[in-house]
């Protein structure tokens, strides 16, 4: 049996292929992640042996491996002919984890000393995201800046992620009034279970129907009267696909915080309980 075989099932290219690339997304060369996969893929093995798994030509395999050595991901042998190992696999994801730590670690420290000791001023702004991810985590991390009070609408199943949930869940333990409306019995149940202190209801103020069709708000969540972000759902070119996209401000300086305010606070305690509408 060849190393081929003996280390992949019949997915094996992919496998390589995928490992390889995310390999090279923490900095690798393309020859440097070839070389450490098929390293893996056999044990150990001389430079002949790692360039027909690794598909490199041989005087590349020589500076890839010491490099990856440097890095900690391989092992070198001082024999005639020269030996590598691969170390074991967790230890090897443990390696380029603290090697990232340390760098983020750096960034951190780095990126405020950056700052001016005297920020410009800043014109109230309202920002865009596109894209479902993009909406949701903007929703959390809205939820999680909420000091006192977060006044939600959600119609769309798909934007309540586990993100979100997760911050409402800390919010209702960090004592923050929430309150939550959907025309959704799935959303108002996921909130009612993440969140058991929040209020959720039933409302239909924004929508006639559910689902509701493109073009609609899908979200609304406001947290302590001052940070907003609205969403609507909207078609694409493909056939039956749709995107959310939103529109977002931290400012409550904004025009569309004051505008938002008491319309949503309205529109939401204006619901039916929830228990009252199952």
């Amino acid at each position: 049996m060849s190393h081929d075989e003996s280390a992949v099932g019949p997915d094996g290219d992919d496998l390589v292929a995928e490992t390889a690339s995310l390999l090279e997304t923490f900095g690798l060369t393309s020859y440097e992640a070839k070389c450490f996969v098929a390293l893996v893929r056999i044990g150990h093995g001389t430079a002949r042996e790692i360039a027909e798994v690794a598909d490199v030509p041989r005087p590349r395999v020589y500076d890839s491996v010491e490099s990856l050595a440097d890095r900690g991901l391989a092992d070198v042998q001082d024999a005639q002919p020269r030996r590598f190992r691969a170390p074991d696999p967790r230890d090897a994801v443990e390696t380029i984890r603290r090697e990232y730590g340390q760098r983020l670690d750096r960034l951190e420290g780095l990126l405020p000393r950056l700052q001016s000791p005297e920020p410009r001023d800043e014109r109230a702004g309202v920002w865009v995201v596109e894209g479902d991810d993009a909406v949701s985590d903007r929703l959390a991390a809205l939820a999680g800046d909420a000091g006192d009070e977060l006044l939600v609408v959600v119609a769309v199943e798909s934007l309540l992620t586990d993100e979100v949930r997760d911050a409402l869940a800390e919010a209702d333990e960090r004592g923050v009034e929430i309150t939550v409306g959907s025309p959704s019995p799935d959303v108002r149940d996921a909130v009612a279970d993440a969140a058991p202190g929040a209020s959720v209801v039933e409302t239909w103020t924004w929508w006639d129907t559910h689902p509701i069709r493109a073009g609609e708000i899908s979200s609304i969540l406001m947290a302590d009267g001052r940070e907003l972000i609205v969403s609507s759902d909207l078609e694409t070119d493909l056939p039956g696909v749709d995107r959310h996209s939103a529109v977002w401000t931290d400012d409550e300086r904004a025009p569309l915080v004051g505008l938002m305010q008491p319309l949503l606070a309205e529109a939401i305690r204006s619901g039916s309980p929830a228990h009252e509408s199952a």
